[in-house]
């Protein structure tokens, strides 16, 4: 779990927060994965790229676990590991990732990650708290600065999962919260929605150094997105979408889909649904 998150440690500034005799293993290893990892869909490879004016639906297949890639852990050449990147926004990068059966140690994790887990379980166990366990189609939290084992069991079979990453790192991390956190199921569940005034709600359910995890719902309504949107990763929880982007092309989306909204999308936004539409946000932590 840890290994394949280090792709990002060799092109950013955190280096510092990392003991230097780990550097160069994280490095060599970021390496494999970037030539492991291509061909790649980027969304911001460089400053002069233009902005997609459109929200990008996450493929389908690659979350029923199709067209992962293997890839050679450098110090952990025994493990059968999995990897495929699904795009690279401005804020957020998207993964699915793959492994037998294994355990990892981790030290002083270094990025913040959103987890969606689609097969198999984890079983955390923290330094200075209680053992976790987190099972198929719930969403977990786990921090930056994070210190314990990581024991995926997946049986005969693999594990694989959604991993919501930030595409930079934070210049710190918040110390007092480093233990993985369960993405409350009442509250996934709407149980717990109280709508104000306008016919909406809005719940700060975590929110870590690097990434931030809302749950969200209204009335169905029809509106205008006049402000440029932050970069959001939307998990649609009930409900159905549909988003016309400035171009006048619709674009729909139906309860269980995963998308992006990228960073300045403006457009016409109608939410359809049986009561309420209800959905969860990872964004960067503002």
């Amino acid at each position: 779990m840890e290994d394949h998150k280090s792709i990002f440690l060799s092109n950013l500034k955190t280096a510092k927060f990392i003991q230097m005799k780990n550097f160069q293993r994280l490095l060599s290893i970021s390496l494999i994965l970037l030539a492991a990892s291509a061909p790649l869909r980027s969304l911001a490879q460089n400053d002069n790229q233009e902005v997609p004016s459109k929200p990008i639906l996450i493929d389908k297949s690659a979350l029923s676990g199709l067209g992962l890639q293997p890839v050679q852990l450098e110090n952990e050449p025994k493990r059968e590991f999995f990897q495929r990147r699904l795009l690279r926004g401005v804020d957020l990068s998207v993964f699915i990732v793959s492994s037998e059966s294994w355990t990892t140690q981790m030290n002083n994790f270094p990025i913040d990650e959103v987890v969606f887990m689609l097969n198999g379980k984890a079983l955390i166990n923290p330094e200075n708290g209680n053992e976790m366990t987190f099972q198929s189609n719930q969403f977990f939290f786990i921090p930056r600065g994070y210190t314990g084992s990581w024991e995926i069991q997946a049986g005969e079979s693999y594990h694989y999962e959604l991993s919501i990453i930030s595409t930079e790192r934070a210049e710190s991390t918040d110390s007092a919260k480093t233990l993985p956190k369960l993405i409350d199921q009442d509250e996934l569940s709407g149980l717990n929605i109280d709508l104000n005034t306008a016919a909406q709600y809005e719940r700060v359910l975590t929110k870590g150094s690097e990434l931030t995890v809302s749950l969200k719902a209204e009335k169905p309504t029809q509106r205008e997105i006049s402000s440029p949107m932050k970069e959001q990763l939307v998990n649609l929880l009930s409900g159905q979408l549909t988003i016309t982007d400035t171009s006048g092309v619709e674009h729909v989306f139906n309860t269980g889909d995963f998308f992006l909204f990228p960073k300045g999308f403006q457009g016409a936004w109608q939410s359809r649904g049986h009561g309420l539409l209800k959905y969860l946000v990872v964004e960067k932590t503002s």
